[in-house]
């Protein structure tokens, strides 16, 4: 905390209120770099944006696998449903059966507007889950940057899902 000079004070917002407002800019934030990279270089900022989400989502798992071992199927959602909250995301889990877990949020936290990018950035879910559980897959059923009412998030075993 930044000390202040005695005598001056500010008001104090509750931590929940500074965590979600702090968030929202952050996430924002996030979004106005990936615009402007994209503008700027094109296909090479999106190859940019998956390769740097590839890495992290990768990074996230490894840490994750070190503590924790191979993850069950049903254990991956609970850490996707769980990063999500972390996001502050609102939605609810439409799916949660032996061989598919659907969640759907109605607002992207971000927030895309451009399907391009939110393609690229997802790149960090997909290595998220493979690098839990490599007999898994993830992506994005129903986006809203392609018009879609809410973004549905699906993780399947492999060998159910036929593109």
């Amino acid at each position: 905390m930044i000390e202040l000079p005695a005598g001056v004070e500010i008001d104090e917002r509750p931590l929940d209120v500074r965590y979600r407002s702090t968030l929202r800019g952050l996430l924002t934030r996030i979004r106005l770099l990936y615009d402007a990279v994209y503008e700027r270089f094109g296909a090479e900022g999106l190859e940019l944006i998956r390769d740097v989400s590839t890495a992290y989502g990768r990074d996230i798992a490894h840490r994750v696998r070190e503590r924790e071992g191979l993850m069950e199927f049903h254990d991956v959602g609970r850490f996707v449903v769980r990063v999500f909250n972390n996001m502050q995301s609102k939605g609810d889990v439409k799916e949660w059966t032996d061989k598919r877990i659907s969640i759907a949020v109605p607002q992207c936290p971000y927030p895309f507007t451009r399907p391009e990018i939110c393609q690229a950035h997802t790149c960090m879910e997909e290595s998220l889950v493979t690098g839990l559980n490599p007999d898994l897959k993830y992506f994005i059923e129903k986006s809203i940057p392609t018009g879609d009412e809410f973004c549905l998030h699906v993780i399947e075993k492999k060998e159910v899902h036929q593109a």
